[in-house]
């Protein structure tokens, strides 16, 4: 009678081990472009929440009335918090800060208003005007170059007598 010889196939510490390292060799670079595509986004996400918050500032001088004293002339000027404040009603009130938590740490809101008068080659221009310019500036973590948007836009009024 024959005895059956059973045989295991089976890997050796020594095998598996070369092979992760293979493997490693072949997905660092997914993981490195993976990495690389996030922050893309993150930057692309930064651009747009300034974009917004720069215009909310467009927004907000608009409801405002034209002799209000947050549209008094100045070159730039930092819009803190708690600045910009909607009044709807006594029990509504809506804050125009900016609220996005990642984002309100790294960025930074100002506004620059100007007067606009028409030269003197125009004898009667019925309304005057204010040329607003947001501006929110923020720094992408990891990078040197800060980033910024401008938003400009006009508030108008018809001209009194007076003026």
């Amino acid at each position: 009678m024959k005895k059956k010889i059973i045989t295991k196939n089976a890997f050796s510490l020594v095998e598996i081990s070369v092979v992760c390292g293979i493997l490693a060799i072949f997905l660092l670079p997914v993981f490195t472009l993976m990495s690389k595509g996030s922050s893309g986004t993150i930057r692309n996400r930064n651009e747009i929440l300034a974009q917004q918050y720069a215009s909310n500032v467009i927004a907000y001088c608009n409801i405002l009335k034209f002799d209000d004293d947050f549209l008094k002339q100045t070159e730039e000027k930092i819009i803190g918090s708690g600045t910009m404040t909607l009044t709807v009603s006594d029990d509504i009130k809506i804050s125009m800060d900016i609220t996005e938590d990642g984002f309100s740490k790294i960025a930074t809101r100002t506004i620059s208003i100007r007067d606009f008068k028409p030269g003197n080659s125009i004898a009667y221009f019925p309304y005057k005007y204010k040329i607003i310019s947001s501006k929110v500036e923020w720094q992408q973590p990891g990078e040197s170059k800060a980033h910024n948007v401008t938003v400009t836009g006009l508030v108008y009024n018809i001209k009194n007598d007076d003026d």
